[in-house]
């Protein structure tokens, strides 16, 4: 009899989505505060869907600070998707950063779609109010080895998604869109995109795509990793604003980003580009709609000119790594020796700029605010990057190669290390199996404010001291924008004159400052601030630096008003220098 009722349960469990109407309480293991903890699939004894049912049924005096939070380990699979109905918070309980975490037994709550019997769902969140999801596993998949064409859709005008120190993988087209819903905002922080593909597209397998005017794309201390389609679709819809920051992208095989020129408030800084543009453009129907004006192949920049925009138009690059594996040059060759799709003019997209976009940059005399820093060509010697750079290079070549036939049906293959096979379809690999800081001494100190390029997060201590100047270094990031200058400060003859350490400007300075200083030779250097009793309270500077002049940000909103001290150290040369915060 026991056999007999447990075969019932579990055939209404498979069968049934949802079996019975149940209250908000019902799915909330605890509450705390504001904050309810939502039971998962275990704690519901095999029933999906807790998230949404929570989601949907919290109407009654629900207070400002909502949280819903996720357990550690959870699983979330949805049967329906939740709609936002006000400002909405979701979150896993463990802030610990994701690529840091090496702890196996702690693994983000996942939230992914759902397979029952005649019927299934590969789940998401539709954004009509704003959104922020923190701490989370996401994809838009479900057990059954099913995949979806997005996760986050926004679905109303002027909403803001955040979406923070998440893992996200698998899709058949993208995992955010912005709809055609106008002031979409999107910020990204601290996540790590892998897998990205799912769909018999070239240009599919990416984080974003939009098909109106938005208000702003902000993308910072990212990682990608392996993916098939175009990343981020800008397309030929302005944004207010467009920041890329501190962000590491590996193996790309489409474009990093679709942007068919019309930005007119975009900085692309302190990026590592390795393996990315690597499918070559042929100016056939294959990407109709989907690519240069002039037809032109697509960089990592790219400008259009556009009467209506051009006194306002301001583009920043600097300060990023670019490097294509020399193994990456038989794709263009093998594409022309095929005459795929007929065609014999394949061009590569292994570039920085196309002709068009590097002569307005380099025209000030009508272009003053498009203004291109340095670039830096080496690959990273990255710590543990698996094999990145020999079976998925790869892979990576021979689907770049095969995809661009009209007739293809090839999906980039999936790059999993630990959890592999169709049993694991829904869970990637974790914790996240490779690393990625690296010990080039350049590079360590190349970023704004003397970071480390790429995503900070691979050095976790110097993104603590990164977070503590964010603002000055975004007020800097910001200023360059404005004046249509880079970071790289150099007298005419190329190198500074002399060592220096200039007064501070402003001064006295509430709360943020620049400090400007000038090496005559490469080497160690540490620039320090000191409280007026000799305590060392900031750490601005301190590495290998190249024969230069730098300015760096310094955000006193820490500390009280009083006087303070910078001193620089580089080989046997030092000098100190006074100045006063004053709130």
């Amino acid at each position: 009899m026991k056999r007999l009722l447990l075969f019932v349960v579990m055939f209404l469990l498979l069968t049934t989505p949802v079996l019975f109407a149940q209250g908000l309480m019902d799915y909330v293991d605890e509450v705390r505060g504001d904050t309810l903890v939502v039971k998962d699939y275990w704690d519901m004894e095999g029933e999906a869907n807790s998230l949404y049912q929570v989601i949907t049924l919290d109407v009654t005096d629900v207070p400002a600070g909502r949280v819903y939070l996720l357990k550690t380990n959870g699983y979330y699979p949805l049967i329906n998707n939740p709609t936002t109905q006000r400002p909405t918070v979701v979150m896993g309980e463990d802030n610990t950063i994701l690529v840091n975490n090496k702890d196996a037994a702690s693994n983000p709550p996942l939230i992914c779609g759902y397979a029952w019997e005649g019927g299934n769902n590969t789940g998401a969140f539709l954004i009509a109010h704003d959104l922020t999801v923190k701490n989370c596993y996401i994809t838009p998949s479900h057990q059954n080895l099913g995949y979806g064409w997005a996760f986050f859709d926004n679905v109303a005008a002027n909403t803001t998604f955040t979406l923070d120190n998440c893992l996200m993988e698998r899709t058949r087209w993208i995992f955010v869109t912005g709809g055609g819903n106008p002031g979409f905002s999107c910020h990204i922080s601290n996540c790590y995109f892998v897998n990205m593909s799912g769909q018999e597209c070239r240009r599919n397998g990416g984080v974003y795509d939009g098909f109106t005017a938005m208000n702003t794309m902000w993308v910072e201390n990212s990682t990608h990793v392996m993916a098939q389609g175009l990343i981020y679709k800008l397309r030929a819809n302005p944004f207010e604003k467009v920041v890329f920051n501190q962000n590491t992208f590996i193996n790309m095989s489409n474009l990093v980003f679709l942007d068919l020129g019309y930005q007119s408030a975009m900085s692309t800084t302190n990026n590592i580009f390795i393996n990315c543009n690597v499918q070559g453009y042929g100016g056939v129907t294959i990407d109709e709609g989907e690519e240069d004006v002039e037809k032109l192949p697509i960089g990592l920049v790219n400008v259009y000119p556009d009467p209506d925009i051009e006194g306002d138009r301001k583009i920043l690059v600097d300060n990023n790594v670019i490097y294509w594996d020399p193994k990456l040059d038989v794709v263009v060759p093998t594409l022309i020796a095929n005459a795929v799709n007929g065609v014999t003019t394949w061009v590569s997209q292994m570039i920085t700029m196309n002709t068009r976009t590097q002569g307005m940059f380099d025209d000030d005399a009508t272009y003053p605010y498009l203004a291109e820093g340095k670039w830096y060509n080496v690959l990273p010697n990255f710590t543990d990057p698996k094999d990145l750079f020999t079976d998925q290079l790869d892979n990576l070549i021979e689907f770049s190669i095969a995809t661009s036939d009209t007739e293809s049906a090839v999906i980039m293959p999936d790059w999993r290390l630990i959890n592999t096979g169709p049993d694991n379809f829904i869970f990637s690999d974790y914790p996240v199996p490779v690393d990625l800081s690296y010990d080039n001494a350049e590079l360590l100190t190349a970023a704004t404010g003397g970071f480390p390029v790429g995503d900070l997060n691979w050095f976790p201590e110097r993104k603590a001291e990164w977070l503590a100047q964010r603002d000055a270094i975004y007020a800097t990031i910001e200023n360059q924008l404005q004046t249509g200058t880079t970071s790289s400060v150099e007298n005419a003859a190329g190198l500074p004159g002399r060592f220096s350490l200039e007064q501070n400007y402003p001064n006295p300075f509430n709360p943020t400052t620049n400090i400007k200083f000038s090496l005559l030779k490469d080497g160690d250097v540490t620039l320090k601030v000191y409280d007026a009793l000799g305590r060392e309270v900031a750490t601005l500077v301190e590495g290998y630096k190249t024969a230069q002049s730098y300015e760096i940000p310094f955000d006193g909103s820490a500390f009280t008003s009083g006087v303070y001290f910078y001193a620089i150290s580089a080989g046997d040369q030092k000098q100190v220098k006074k100045m006063i915060l004053m709130k």
